[in-house]
């Protein structure tokens, strides 16, 4: 631990969660002593100090064993419960049924009655709320920002905007053009507590909210967003005297790479141009009031016409036969698009002085601090700026999209700074950390810069070998880039035929997004399913394609990255798992590949500590979408034979919650 254990907390969760314990008061609670021990080791480190990694499977029921003492510890020590998730699922989870659940406790127990006034916020980006300051500005003034149908939409916002009680963006259906939104959402300096004084502004409510809640919740993204812009405190991560739980715990080296990188795209890089100046509807930013006697419209449309040769330059001579290219010389392409991306924001520096008010003057400054970032990201792009740290690549994403990237080739001496050397508590809890059958957590704790902190984990209350149902397919083909076509028939004739074979519905996971199309093609032209439903990622939203596949009862649901984790259906609807590739991630990707480079460089073994630690914990929450509940029963597929033919075939086979397993062909 940390430091001196100085409080009761500990002994408290004993009292709660212990068999008869205070807990018992909640309806439908069972003791289980999984999730003891994991309360008893949460308040511990709350109390003391120090770091966690808990592994908790699937059932054990971790948020209250990790929110109990967190709420308990930040209203008797006036500290900030600070909880991030990966998943909007869980997100929900913890604000609409645990949370309510913990104060019912409170509530209901004499000793704990101090804690039941508890305040929670969800804290959201600043993109996601509107500000009735500048809407009122945009309505005055949309002559000048926008077009007739343009208008119309901002006229549906402001009639929204009389009835909604949060502001945000999720709630208004259908979703907002986001050009127009773009202009009436609250990230902007304007929008602060001098122009937003009347009461009025959700996102500045939102702020007095989160200032005095005890429990705050968030995403991985918005949290390490925040610390890499800065917003870190310092006597806390994010506010002073704060305490850090990060569940789902198992994305975090995914996520803070992205949040601690760079990435560009044409599309992000016009957008942010033609807010200033759209050559094609001629309006933008500069355009309004006074400022358009003295704007230079060239020099925008000199920046967009830039722009698109710049990008397409790069979709012709790196991205045309690969969709990824990782950079290794500097200077791989001219400097003009930053040269004229300079001379916007010099231009805005001086519209900053003509500004007519102090509002609009904060809005071109915004501009221009977006405009001066997106030109030294690209400058260190182009220039390998920081190459012995990052890795730089080009990728092409969808039909035409191309994306500039920079990630930190080692992002734990990153985490380990900003997380783990502070005085903060910080609980990192997942149902999968370890990368072997004996809860080693220490490839993981590496990866993040944990390795000093302590590490626990409990198996999760179900009875997999009872419940579970394990075959794996001895005559699935190995992975061949020459028989793309004939690994896709093999796949949609095994999919089908298994998700026939049972009565519920099937989730089958991919790790190609490329063999996922090639395979539900090939259902779908053959008529293998007859006249069963299928749910492909991609062709609508993730929560929308969970709904219908949840309706649909026994359809097929084909999905890849996103559908390995965080995917949370018990009862008959989910009742099998196909796992179509051990998942592995593209040892080809620029990123990847780089950091199995530097990794041997040093001397390691990267496949063994890098590549087949990430795969197993991937497969074990994949494997993981299965059994949610104790009632839940179900098959899980594995069209992998590299299984029993590869000598790590027997670690997948060690990280299976089930022991017993057959052998099919």
């Amino acid at each position: 631990m940390g430091g001196k254990l100085q409080s009761d907390l500990p002994n408290l969760c004993e009292r709660i969660f212990g068999d008869g314990g205070y807990a018992s008061a909640l309806p439908n609670f069972e003791h289980r002593p999984e999730q003891e021990k994991m309360a008893y080791f949460c308040a511990q480190t709350l109390a003391a100090g120090g770091s966690l990694l808990f592994e908790a499977g699937t059932g054990v029921g971790k948020t209250l064993a990790y929110l109990i003492p967190g709420i308990v510890e930040a209203k008797r020590g006036g500290k900030q419960l600070v909880v991030s998730t990966r998943t909007i699922a869980l997100q929900r989870q913890i604000m609409e049924k645990d949370l309510p659940r913990a104060r019912l406790l409170f509530s209901s127990v004499e000793d704990l009655s101090d804690c039941a006034d508890f305040e929670h916020a969800l804290l959201v980006g600043k993109s996601n709320y509107l500000c009735t300051h500048r809407l009122k500005r945009a309505l005055a003034e949309k002559k000048e920002l926008f077009d007739s149908e343009e208008s119309k939409e901002l006229e549906r916002i402001a009639e929204w905007a009389a009835s909604t009680q949060t502001g945000l963006l999720e709630e208004l259906s259908p979703p907002p053009d986001p050009d127009v939104w773009s202009w009436v959402n609250a990230d902007s300096s304007s929008c602060n507590s001098r122009n937003c004084s009347d009461g009025s502004c959700f996102y500045q409510a939102a702020r007095r909210n989160i200032a005095r809640a005890n429990v705050v919740v968030l995403n991985h993204n918005l949290l390490f967003s925040l610390i890499a812009a800065g917003a870190d405190s310092e006597s806390g991560i994010l506010f002073p005297n704060d305490m850090l739980v990060l569940d789902e715990a198992h994305t975090i080296p995914e996520v803070a790479s992205e949040c601690f990188g760079i990435g560009l795209s044409q599309g992000g890089i016009m957008r942010e141009l033609k807010r200033i100046y759209d050559p094609s509807k001629k309006r933008g930013l500069i355009t309004r009031g006074t400022l358009a006697e003295h704007w230079d419209k060239m020099t925008v449309s000199k920046a967009i016409s830039n722009c698109e040769d710049f990008f397409g330059r790069i979709g012709e001579n790196y991205v045309a036969m690969r969709d990824t290219v990782r950079l290794t010389s500097p200077n791989w392409e001219s400097d003009e698009l930053p040269n004229s991306l300079d001379s916007v924001a010099d231009m805005l520096k001086s519209f900053e002085q003509n500004a007519p008010t102090d509002s609009l003057c904060a809005e071109i400054r915004d501009h221009r601090k977006r405009i001066v970032g997106i030109k030294n990201s690209l400058e260190s792009c182009i220039y390998l700026g920081d190459e012995e740290s990052s890795v730089y690549w080009l990728e092409k994403t969808g039909s035409s999209n191309i994306a500039i990237n920079a990630a930190p080739l080692d992002i734990a001496p990153i985490l380990r700074k900003i997380l783990f050397s502070g005085t903060s508590p910080v609980i990192l809890a997942s149902a999968t950390l370890a990368s072997d059958s004996d809860g080693n957590m220490e490839d993981f704790a590496s990866r993040i810069g944990a390795e000093h902190a302590e590490k626990c984990s409990v198996k999760s209350p179900f009875d997999y070998d009872k419940n579970m149902l394990v075959e794996i397919f001895s005559d699935a083909p190995e992975p061949d880039k020459n028989s793309k076509r004939q690994d896709c028939e093999y796949l949609a004739k095994k999919i089908s035929s298994l998700s026939l074979q049972i009565d519920g519905g099937t989730l089958a996971l991919f790790t190609s997004y490329r063999e996922l199309k090639g395979t539900v093609d090939i259902i779908r032209a053959s008529g293998l399913l007859g006249g069963r439903k299928i749910f492909v990622q991609g062709e609508m939203s993730r929560s929308e394609i969970i709904r219908r596949f949840e309706e649909a009862g026994n359809a097929l649901l084909a999905g890849t990255d996103t559908f390995w984790t965080g995917i949370d259906i018990p009862g008959k609807t989910l009742s099998q798992v196909v796992i179509t590739r051990l998942p592995f991630e593209n040892p080809n990707h620029p990123l990847l590949a780089a950091r199995m480079e530097r990794f041997e460089a040093l001397g390691g073994n990267s496949f063994q500590k890098i590549f087949l630690p990430s795969a197993i914990i991937k497969f074990r929450q994949g494997v993981g979408r299965l059994i949610r509940s104790k009632r839940d029963s179900g098959r899980i597929a594995i069209l992998d034979s590299r299984i029993f033919s590869k000598s790590y075939g027997k670690k997948f086979i060690e990280a299976l919650p089930s022991k017993k397993f057959e052998r099919r062909k």
